[in-house]
């Protein structure tokens, strides 16, 4: 199983230059592929706050590769093929060192995560330092080393600078200290070692953006927690279904089976012969305990990649616990799910590398389309403005500046997508007298969640009034 696994791992290394992702299809994913041409934060180039080593690595691979959403998607590649250390690492701590190569190729070779990490999205990177730190912490526990104590801190730094939602994995680090049992000159210390290394990347970003940072932070974040973030506080949702959505759907059908029928077979039957046995020490309970909450409570649920760290995490000690054994049957299945894995999960990025997103497929057909129009959006126009498309596009939220700005083009067809549609009928305005649908375009919904399938209608108020 060895020499299958290292395949495998090989196998996956090159699938993410061969099929790194050239499409910047999201708002997010816009942001950062501009941001390797002009890093300007007030300009949304990146959004805050800024993920500077993130930027920085996709700036060094743009060097070579043209394509910027390319460049991040490669970048994200880099690290995560870096990941396979750490992961080794910690695998032979708790399985016998021959099936330790078995848990690193489960583990990276998990379908949904492929997927992410070929995007041009900071989610990829951080899962990669997510498995240096965790790896760190491991070993902070069990040495008195200084330099091995001083490692979690930094990775930490490092991970924050590329992904700040990452913060409730900081619980290790007190962990550790509690674990460790400090006294307090020790732990000031530490303290303050751990807040100079988040100045590195703090400092560095406000030098490059001045005041306007703090106030552009503090906009960040309360519209986060109150508008468009997705958090529990603007959901109309009910609690319980958030929790079924995020277990079930977000957790278990997305993040681990890649929304794959075989590969959630795969974990049933896998689940069903090791249930007994898993175990997971406490600080891997806790930091899964407190981002499941942060999860819940202060992330977008529509956006399964955010309870990656979950995924692995929880599929790295279900495949531990499975080949703490060396039964035939088990190993056997064990082989069936990595090759099936690596299958899914090299199909997918192929197929987002190759078939042009929803957003693009939009672009693309209106500018074929005859003028005069207007096209008014959600937040599809940040693609469409990445694209320099020639025809007039609008993002509106608002039924009654819709109804202004439309006003502006009395003798031009009027378009809006399902996004704008969904959005007016929030707003409790009776829009099926007026839209007629005219196309609808799809991509894959795994990849793109929000934006994979696009309805376009036109608007015909005029006709209505007849």
């Amino acid at each position: 199983m060895r020499f299958v696994s290292i395949i495998v791992l090989v196998a996956i290394w090159m699938s993410y230059f061969v099929y790194a992702s050239p499409f910047a299809a999201t708002w997010d994913e816009v942001d950062f592929a501009l941001a390797l041409e002009r890093y300007d934060l007030l300009a949304m180039q990146p959004h805050f706050p800024g993920y500077p080593y993130f930027i920085f690595g996709g700036m060094l691979v743009h060097s070579f590769v043209d394509n910027p959403a390319k460049a991040l998607a490669i970048w994200n590649g880099l690290l995560m093929i870096s990941a396979t250390i750490p992961i080794y690492l910690l695998a032979k701590v708790f399985v016998e060192k021959k099936y330790a190569w078995a848990v690193t190729a489960l583990v990276q070779s998990l379908s949904y995560v492929m997927l992410i990490v070929s995007q041009p999205m900071s989610e990829g990177s951080a899962l990669a330092v997510l498995w240096w730190y965790v790896w760190s912490l491991q070993r902070a526990l069990h040495s008195d080393r200084v330099d091995v104590q001083l490692l979690p801190l930094w990775l930490f730094s490092v991970m924050l600078g590329i992904r700040l939602s990452y913060i409730p994995f900081g619980i290790g680090i007190l962990y550790v200290w509690w674990k460790r049992a400090y006294r307090f000159k020790k732990l000031l210390l530490y303290s303050l070692i751990a807040v100079a290394f988040q100045f590195i990347w703090i400092v560095a970003v406000a030098a490059t953006e001045g005041e306007g940072l703090w106030q552009l932070a503090l906009s960040f974040t309360a519209g986060h927690f109150t508008k468009w973030g997705g958090a529990i506080s603007t959901d109309e949702l009910p609690f319980w279904k958030r929790i079924r959505i995020l277990i079930f759907y977000n957790i278990i059908w997305t993040g681990m089976a890649k929304q794959s029928i075989w590969l959630f077979s795969c974990f049933v039957a896998l689940l069903a012969m090791t249930w007994k046995r898993i175990t997971m020490p406490s600080l891997y309970r806790l930091l899964l305990l407190t981002y499941f909450l942060w999860a819940l409570f202060a992330q977008n649920i529509e956006k399964p990649r955010h309870i990656l760290p979950i995924v692995v995490i929880v599929s790295f000690f279900l495949f531990v616990s499975a080949l703490q054994s060396s039964s035939r049957f088990r190993l056997t299945v064990m082989l069936i799910l990595l090759l099936s894995q690596t299958i899914i999960g090299t199909q997918g990025v192929k197929q987002q590398a190759t078939q042009l997103p929803a957003t693009y497929q939009l672009a693309y057909d209106f500018e074929q389309k005859e003028k005069p129009f207007i096209l008014f959006t959600w937040e599809e126009t940040r693609v469409l403005e990445y694209l320099r498309v020639s025809f007039p596009h609008a993002r509106v939220f608002s039924f009654h500046v819709f109804q202004r700005e439309k006003a502006a083009f009395p003798h031009a067809k009027v378009y809006v997508t399902d996004h704008v549609v969904k959005g007016f009928q929030a707003q409790g305005v009776d829009v099926r007298p007026y839209i007629r649908p005219v196309r609808m375009y799809e991509s894959s919904l795994v990849s793109d969640p929000v934006y994979g399938r696009i309805t376009v209608y036109e608007w015909r108020e005029e006709e209505k009034r007849e």
